[in-house]
């Protein structure tokens, strides 16, 4: 409900504007930084609004300004409760990125206890292997992937999973598999591409290896 949460935003509720985007976008910080925004070319204001500028509402960062704008105290308190006594359902969560976050925070509310499983040092997936600090400062992404993580997920970092085998032997009621795009796309048969194959970098990987710093 994009008019809502600016109507909140113009009003200076950004805690409340932020929470309307919680519900569906989830990570409103990282997407106010990070999304390429397909949504503003479609903006109709381009087709309505009298004068030379019309340039469209700048949607995704005004997710951003809810978001850098909030009360963090607020914000905290206004997650949703977990019940303390579960539903008796265990569901394995592979990967700790978006798509297992969400299904994460979708589900606690509903007295599942939920695991999760992730080879990285924390939480983020891509976010965090991927996406540069200067566009996405650490401190945001630790925030919002912890809005969710602290409403009680068992989280067991630095853990490959290498057998689904072995996880469905653990009696879970289900298992989601949110393991990514991890790989960048090798041009193989590229001509030339093994004979400088020492100074080509796939992207994907070359992130990752500064993110975690393995390179210099």
């Amino acid at each position: 409900p994009v008019p809502e949460y600016i109507r909140l935003i113009a009003d200076g509720r950004y805690s409340d504007a932020y929470m309307v985007n919680w519900k569906s976008n989830v990570f409103p910080g990282i997407l106010g930084r990070t999304c390429d925004r397909p949504c503003e070319p479609a903006c109709r204001r381009g087709r309505v609004e009298d004068g030379t500028s019309k340039e469209p509402v700048a949607i995704c960062r005004l997710k951003r300004v809810a978001a850098d704008n909030k009360n963090v105290d607020a914000i905290a308190a206004r997650m949703p409760v977990v019940p303390k006594k579960k539903n008796g359902k265990r569901v394995a969560l592979i990967g700790a990125g978006p798509a297992s976050l969400t299904v994460a925070r979708d589900l606690l509310p509903l007295g599942y206890q939920i695991d999760i499983y992730d080879e990285q040092l924390e939480g983020g997936g891509m976010m965090l292997s991927q996406i540069p600090a200067f566009r996405l400062p650490i401190g945001v992404l630790r925030q919002e992937v912890n809005y969710i993580l602290e409403l009680g997920v068992v989280c067991t970092f630095s853990h490959y999973v290498d057998s689904l085998k072995a996880v469905l032997e653990q009696s879970y009621d289900a298992v989601f598999v949110g393991t990514g795009a991890p790989r960048g796309k090798d041009l193989e048969n590229l001509p030339g591409r093994q004979e400088a194959a020492a100074h080509i970098h796939i992207g994907i990987d070359w992130l990752a290896s500064v993110a975690f710093e393995h390179v210099s």
